[in-house]
């Protein structure tokens, strides 16, 4: 399950970068502003990892919550779920189980947020750096 999530987390992490760096070039114009008034580099590389840590932080913590809502809940939303559509789901004479088992292990889930976390920090850096060196002057040429 931990590699399942991993490339789930990994590809979120390339949805964050990609997103980031369209905002870079979407912002290119205000960059270059900013810098002519005399932010710094690091100040801008700030803006843009708070932005895509924020997005991360905010994903991780909504589905985190899920997560554990549907653990928890697991055979209520599955005899909800029968209710529902009139069939039996998971059948005992077919899959051998008198309930979904769901077993919540903190060790694992505590791996799991943090490499969410450090992924989708470590998916800001790139965009950040590259908007930090943008040069104000091929920023505001064509203006």
């Amino acid at each position: 399950m931990f590699l399942i999530l991993t490339i789930i987390v990994i590809v979120a992490a390339f949805n964050i970068t990609s997103g980031l760096i369209m905002l870079v070039k979407d912002k290119g114009r205000d960059i270059g502003i900013l810098r002519t008034m005399g932010v710094t580099q690091g100040a801008i590389m700030r803006v843009f990892m708070m932005t895509g840590a924020s997005v991360g932080v905010v994903g991780t913590v909504v589905g985190f919550l899920l997560a554990l809502l549907v653990c928890l809940n697991i055979e209520s939303i599955r005899r909800f779920l029968s209710w529902m559509t009139n069939t039996e789901l998971f059948s005992p004479e077919l899959y051998f189980l008198s309930k979904l088992p769901a077993d919540l292990d903190a060790g694992e889930t505590t791996a799991v947020v943090v490499m969410a976390l450090s992924l989708s920090l470590l998916a800001t850096l790139y965009p950040a750096w590259r908007a930090a060196r943008l040069d104000p002057v091929e920023a505001l040429r064509y203006e």
